[in-house]
């Protein structure tokens, strides 16, 4: 056994052991994964690639040092699949309707008021392992264009909206004021100088009604169909996908993902 902070960690021969008993199962199932890929895509079968993490926990366009280890952007899911990149047909992006981010880093927009409680609290925006609370705050459309960008997002799902009920006002980052100015740009240079940038924010009204019975566009209350719109139209990238809930039945389809590029907004 290993000595740890907490507790003691398994030794390598001790978790081998436990694993072996699964050997029969998993061991069939094991094959170099570039080959299988690129033969379901030349047999002409859809093939879905998840990437992990956030762009700016990318440890090459994210906000440095605060970052993973790998490359969580789109490029990184061909790299690790083991093909080239363009077999990528269409990159859909996840943005939540607001903001968080998990552990220390920069977090403009970041809440610490009783906007920021309801986002964590309704949205139960806490680890999944280690319970930890999450930390909120108002989406940040620069931030969303910048990875955008960087991705080469065709199209956006846009989740939680639904977190967002029972707010009066909603804020939205749509630009920053610099020491060199106002811009729309992701100021990811300046984020780790105290003081230097300050979000400017767009208010829009909220709506107090429950979206989870939700299933086409026309059910929505006024204010949450502007304040989807106002995101597609500010990111310049059309949503494909929105959720009012968790469920798979909380998800309203405006384009398939896997039929290729919509028309933009």
């Amino acid at each position: 056994m290993v000595k740890a902070l907490g507790g003691e960690l398994p030794s390598l021969g001790d978790v081998m052991g436990k694993l072996e008993a699964h050997a029969p199962r998993i061991v069939p199932m094991l094959a170099h994964t570039s080959e299988l890929v690129d033969d379901a895509i030349k047999t002409g079968k859809r093939v879905m690639l998840e990437g992990a993490q956030g762009t700016l926990l990318d440890i090459d366009h994210g906000t440095y040092p605060f970052v993973t280890s790998s490359s969580a952007g789109a490029g990184g899911a061909p790299s690790g699949a083991g093909i080239g990149p363009n077999r990528i047909s269409n990159v859909l992006g996840i943005t939540k309707a607001y903001a968080t981010r998990v552990g220390t880093g920069p977090f403009p927009t970041e809440l610490d008021d009783s906007a920021g409680r309801h986002l964590r609290e309704v949205g139960v925006e806490f680890g999944s392992v280690t319970g930890r609370p999450r930390r909120t705050g108002w989406l940040d459309l620069p931030a969303l264009r910048y990875s955008a960008r960087v991705n080469g997002i065709d199209g956006l799902a846009l989740t939680k909206l639904d977190v967002l009920s029972g707010l009066d006002k909603i804020q939205v980052c749509t630009a920053y004021d610099t020491p060199h100015g106002r811009t729309e740009s992701f100021p990811i240079d300046l984020l780790d100088t105290p003081g230097a940038i300050t979000p400017v924010y767009t208010e829009l009204p909220g709506w107090q009604e429950r979206l989870e019975n939700v299933r086409v566009l026309d059910e929505l209350p006024s204010a949450a169909r502007s304040y989807f719109r106002f995101i597609e139209e500010q990111a310049g990238v059309p949503i494909y996908l929105l959720s009012v809930g968790p469920r798979r039945s909380e998800t309203i389809m405006l384009h398939n993902p896997l039929i290729g590029r919509a028309a933009a907004p």
